[in-house]
């Protein structure tokens, strides 16, 4: 064995021994190096421009990339201020599994993740992608996290969730917030037993909470700030959703009652119900749980005002009988309540049926003597 032939002998062995010798492969190589020359500000990755110019995995290996045997396995660039493309080939590097560009400025159309069997954690939020192609959830069996907060796709028309998401059987985390999704919360993210939180605020989603979030274990629901009219039907379904920490469901157009079973959720930290179309008496459950908000703003509820254990709770614009926590409402106002209750609260009459005396104000439907007393005659008119 001659001198040259020993000194390969040697780096090999020192190669295995580190684990730290591979090349990377081709294909995926390639495919970071078409990402590098998509940016317009390439220099911030501080990936090298001669030497190992073509083995990302090194040794030793670009910054923000990790390897193992020669397969490129993450992607790490939050937050660096990239501007640019992403290849539309990215679906090839198939042993990745963590990916975060998120906090960026990339743009255009996002590649298909079609196929990325090993992702498993994909932040894409707070950028600029302006398109998501329809086969994008395609063949993601092992995601658990997926972030597409704050992009523009498809500003114009919008896009749906596709079905696909739901072979994505190990999800734990969906936020999209701010994409443009329209049209119906598929049903079955009610069936994701391993669903924890689902983040779906400020886009264009119309319809019901779907009856499969019944028993949920979802931990955090954030539903709010639907534009149009929003979201609408009852939440009766959270109350059996018993790990709910957080549910965000203001700026909507819900309605009927606050479930009375409210104070099963024993984890519940906050509660935000504003501006919606809810009605009828608080539950005194509700009242009683000690959340860190909890916010009823902007409602048609009725009957008195609990006095509550929330440490931040506001509940102004509702018609409430009293303005004052813990004073009850008078005896003819509570039995007007009741048989108000049993209507199922129509809505022309809870919205104007508040304050303590039905005699004065608006109370639609009503009339009475001159002795102060309610007549009866006018609820089948009022109820029209």
């Amino acid at each position: 064995m001659d001198a040259n032939e020993i000194i390969v002998c040697i780096a090999i062995t020192f190669c295995l021994i580190n684990m730290g010798c591979s090349t990377t492969d081709p294909k995926d190589a390639k495919i970071l190096s078409d990402f590098k020359n998509g940016l317009q500000n390439p220099e911030l990755l501080k990936w090298p421009n001669n030497g190992n110019e073509y083995d990302p995995c090194g040794p030793p290996s670009w910054p923000h990339v990790f390897c193992s045997n020669g397969r490129v396995t993450q992607i790490q660039v939050a937050n660096l201020g990239l501007k640019g493309t992403l290849p539309q080939s990215f679906n090839h590097l198939t042993m990745l599994y963590n990916l975060g560009l998120q906090k960026n400025q990339f743009n255009g159309t996002l590649p298909t993740f079609s196929g990325l069997t090993e992702l498993q954690f994909a932040y894409l939020n707070f950028n600029e992608f302006d398109t998501i192609p329809s086969d994008f959830f395609h063949g993601l069996r092992s995601l658990r996290v997926l972030a597409l907060d704050d992009n523009p796709l498809n500003a114009t028309n919008g896009w749906s969730i596709p079905d696909e998401l739901q072979d994505s059987v190990q999800l734990m985390n969906f936020s999209c917030s701010s994409c443009n999704i329209v049209g119906s919360l598929p049903d079955f993210f009610g069936k994701l037993s391993s669903l924890n939180s689902l983040v779906l605020s400020y886009n264009r989603l119309s319809g019901a909470i779907p009856a499969s979030f019944y028993g949920s274990n979802l931990q955090i629901l954030w539903l709010n700030d639907q534009d149009g009219d929003g979201m609408t039907g009852n939440i009766g379904v959270i109350g059996s959703m018993v790990s709910l920490t957080e549910v965000w469901l203001h700026g909507n157009s819900f309605t009927g009652s606050i479930p009375n079973n409210i104070g099963s959720l024993t984890s519940l930290k906050e509660l935000n119900l504003n501006g919606n179309l809810l009605v009828g008496i608080i539950p005194p459950n509700l009242a009683a749980m000690a959340l860190q908000l909890l916010d009823l703003n902007n409602n048609m509820l009725m009957g008195p005002i609990p006095k509550f254990r929330a440490s931040d709770v506001t509940f102004s614009s509702n018609s409430f009988c009293r303005t004052t926590p813990g004073l009850q409402c008078a005896p003819e106002v509570n039995a007007l309540l009741d048989f108000l209750r049993d209507l199922n609260y129509p809505s022309n009459l809870a919205s104007q049926w508040s304050g303590n005396d039905p005699c004065t104000g608006p109370w639609l439907g009503l009339s009475c003597n001159l002795k102060g007393e309610v007549l009866y005659y006018k609820f089948a008119e009022a109820k029209a």
